[in-house]
C-alpha cells in the first residue's frame, strides 16, 4: 500500500500545493513551522478522516480561508488505485469523496488507505490519562473496522442520551427510558470492546518484541486490556453482554446521583507497563518515548497481518523524540519493507543509509521542493 501523490488546498499553511511521493523512503527537511507536520496530518487524514494532531476540524483550515480540501492517489494490491478526498468548511460539515464521488458517510473512507503515524503528540498514549489511551485504539481500530467506526458512532450518541436523562433525575420517567438505552449500550459497546480486546492481544506480543530490541533486551514491555465492566476476553459474547447489563444495572443508582455513566467501554483502560511498573507513573521519558515508538511500529505489523498489506508509515520529527542510538534502531526494525514518510529539521539527524536511494524534499513556507 502506498501514497503516490497529494493534494493541498487551503490546508493549514498551504494554500495550493501537490506532492508526489516515492515508493519507498520519503525524506521531507524544514525549520519547525514551514509545514512538515502538516504534510504528515494530511496523508493520515486519508486514512482515517481524522487529524491526530487536533480534535476541532476547523484547526485543518488555512487562516483566511473558509475551507480547506485535502485530496490523494493511493494504491494498494487489492483495490488498485483509488483517488480519496476530504473537504473541511468551517462550522460545515466534512465531505468525503471516493474517485471523486461524494459519499454519504465519513466512514465510506475506511479500508482504501492505512498509515501508521508517530509524532510528539503520540507519548501522551503512553504518559497521559487513559481518554488518550482509548482515543488511540479508536483511531487504529477505525483504520481497519468499519464495523467499530459504526459501533463507536452509534454508542457515542446513545451516552450521550443516557447521561442527558440521567441528568434530568427524573426518577419516575427515567426507569423505563434508561432500560431502552441500555440495550443500545450493550449492543454497540460489546462489539467495541470484543474489537478493543482483539486489537490490544494482537499488538502485545510483538510490541514487547520490538521494545526488547529498542532497549537491547534490558526491559519488558507489556501491554493489557483492561474492561470496565469486570469483563475477561476469553469469555464469549454471551458472558460479555450479561456482564454488561449487569454492570450497568448494578452502578443504575449511583449514576442517576452523580448525573453521569460510570460503567461501559468510555471508561475502559489499555495498562502499559516496563518490568511490572505502569510506564504512565514510574516510566523514564526515554522509556515512554520508546514505548509509543513500539507500539506504533506493532501496529504496522498488525494492520499487515490484518489486511495482507503493509501500511504507510509516518515519522513525523522523530530525531527529537529518540536519541541517535534508538533512532538507528527503528529504522533497522524497519527495515526496507513499505513507504516510509520522514521529517526532519536537518537531514543530518538521520542515519545514512535511510537517506541513501530515498526521495528527498525541502519545506519552507507552505511550498514543497524535490531536492
Amino acid at each position: 500500500m502506498r501514497i503516490k501523490q497529494i493534494r493541498l488546498t487551503n490546508f493549514r499553511n498551504y494554500d495550493d500545493e501537490t506532492v508526489a511521493f516515492g515508493d519507498a523512503v520519503n525524506v521531507f527537511v524544514g525549520s519547525n513551522g514551514q509545514g512538515k507536520s502538516a504534510l504528515v496530518e494530511a496523508i493520515y487524514l486519508l486514512a482515517v478522516s481524522k487529524s491526530h494532531r487536533t480534535a476541532r476540524d476547523g484547526d485543518l483550515v488555512r487562516i483566511g480561508s473558509e475551507w480547506c480540501r485535502v485530496s490523494g492517489d493511493v494504491e494498494s494490491e487489492k483495490q488498485g488505485e483509488v483517488e480519496l478526498g476530504v473537504v473541511i468548511r468551517r462550522g460545515g460539515k466534512k465531505q468525503i469523496e471516493v474517485n471523486r464521488v461524494k459519499r454519504q458517510r465519513i466512514s465510506d473512507i475506511i479500508g482504501h488507505f492505512n498509515a501508521v503515524v508517530f509524532s510528539s503528540a503520540d507519548i501522551r498514549m503512553v504518559s497521559g490519562e487513559p481518554v488518550d489511551r482509548r482515543r488511540f485504539m479508536n483511531f487504529e481500530i477505525s483504520q481497519i473496522s468499519p464495523q467499530y467506526v459504526y459501533a463507536l458512532g452509534r454508542y457515542k450518541r446513545v451516552l450521550e442520551q443516557r447521561n442527558a436523562l440521567l441528568k434530568e433525575k427524573k426518577q419516575g420517567n427515567a426507569v423505563g427510558m434508561l432500560g431502552a438505552l441500555d440495550e443500545q449500550l450493550v449492543q454497540y459497546g460489546c462489539i467495541m470492546v470484543e474489537k478493543r480486546a482483539q486489537y490490544v492481544e494482537d499488538i502485545a506480543n510483538e510490541a514487547s518484541s520490538i521494545y526488547s530490541r529498542l532497549c537491547d533486551e534490558k526491559e519488558k514491555l507489556k501491554i493489557s486490556y483492561r474492561s470496565n465492566i469486570n469483563w475477561d476476553s476469553p469469555s464469549g459474547t454471551n458472558e460479555l453482554r450479561m456482564s454488561f447489563r449487569e454492570a450497568l444495572e448494578s452502578s443504575a443508582e449511583n449514576d442517576m446521583a452523580r448525573g453521569t455513566t460510570t460503567r461501559g467501554p468510555h471508561r475502559d483502560e489499555m495498562l502499559i507497563t516496563i518490568n511490572d511498573m505502569e510506564v504512565r507513573y514510574f516510566g523514564s521519558q526515554g522509556q515512554q518515548r520508546s514505548a509509543a515508538i513500539a507500539i506504533k511500529l506493532a501496529e504496522v505489523a498488525t494492520i499487515e497481518k490484518m489486511t495482507g498489506e503493509r501500511p504507510v508509515l509516518l515519522l513525523d520529527d522523530i530525531a527529537s523524540e529518540l536519541d541517535n542510538e534508538r533512532r538507528k534502531r527503528v529504522f533497522d526494525i524497519v527495515g526496507g519493507n513499505g513507504q516510509i514518510v520522514v521529517t526532519a529539521a536537518d537531514i543530518s539527524e538521520l542515519p545514512e543509509d535511510v537517506v541513501c536511494g530515498a526521495a528527498v524534499y525541502n519545506v519552507k513556507s507552505g511550498m514543497v521542493e524535490a531536492i
